[in-house]
């Protein structure tokens, strides 16, 4: 599988700066559509943070969603906070629901990755404290504009802390499925337990050495993650029948001499391969090949 491998560090910070959204048209998978939608919430008016809506309307537009609604931080300055939005295909009946994650000009989001203490949540177990007051600045908003494609199929999904975020949110409204792209732990076993009763449908992307899906650690307050992984390989294969310790374990030690060998000497790129594989466009490219979009 010949899959392309970004290990710049415009790609890590500035998701959304390398275009080319959909460059193949829409995908036929829920994963490779939910991936490209996860690295389009990144998109916005630089240096503000509110969402260049031109841009996103026009690629959803391209793809056949007719509509999108906005969501964003009401107090934010400069655009900064919460952001997430919702595309609506009512052809098809199909939503998708998708999440900004940590930008890394904005202090707000790396306050909120930070707060690490489990919080209880609506219930059913507890929650990273970030993750929850992240989710929460917007919600109000999310619950609306969720009522109105109340007969649509819904597809929530994110990367990072949007992962965290689409996740915290699954609690709040089941989704029709879940799909995440490197993301961190959100919450304890009891908050897992909840979701798996519900039956949630769940995909959780993690590409091979990506040191945000190890954090916060497992031993740290009960942190757990929802749901198996559908492992990114080096190879770039998605490996989609629940790997083995062992066999990640091997895979990323050599996964990360061969960066060293290959990228992290280039001007430009970034320095350890744990980082450049939490770039947004790393999990687009193996997840669209794996599903041949």
């Amino acid at each position: 599988m010949n899959v392309p491998y970004s290990a710049a560090k415009e790609d890590l910070f500035y998701p959304a700066r390398r275009g080319a959204f959909f460059s193949t048209g829409r995908p036929t998978s829920d994963a490779a559509l939910c991936a490209e939608m996860a690295r389009l919430a990144y998109a916005r008016q630089e240096p503000d943070f509110a969402f260049d809506r031109d841009q996103i309307l026009k690629v959803i537009a391209g793809i056949g969603f007719q509509e999108c609604k906005f969501f964003e931080n009401p107090t934010g300055p400069q655009g900064q906070g919460s952001h997430a939005f919702l595309a609506i295909d009512d052809t098809a009946k199909l939503a998708v629901l998708s999440f900004r994650g940590t930008d890394a000009d904005d202090p707000t989001d790396l306050i909120d990755d930070i707060k690490t203490s489990l919080q209880p949540w609506t219930g059913i177990g507890k929650v990273h404290s970030g993750f929850a007051g992240a989710l929460t600045q917007i919600w109000d908003q999310v619950q609306k504009g969720l009522s109105t494609v109340a007969e649509a199929r819904l597809l929530f999904t994110g990367h990072s802390l949007g992962a965290a975020m689409a996740t915290v949110a699954a609690s709040l409204q089941l989704p029709s499925s879940l799909y995440t792209f490197g993301s961190p732990r959100v919450g304890n076993s009891e908050f897992v337990a909840a979701l798996q009763r519900r039956q949630l449908d769940n995909h959780r992307y993690v590409d091979c050495c990506d040191v945000v899906t190890r954090v916060p650690p497992e031993g740290l307050l009960e942190y757990t993650h929802v749901g198996r992984p559908f492992y990114i390989d080096l190879a770039r294969a998605v490996q989609e029948r629940d790997p083995a310790d062992e066999y990640m374990k091997e895979d990323r030690d050599a996964a990360e001499v061969r960066y060293i060998e290959d990228y992290a000497w280039r001007i430009g790129n970034v320095a350890l391969r744990p980082l450049a594989d939490h770039a947004p466009i790393n999990y687009v490219w193996p997840v669209s090949a794996a599903s041949g979009a």
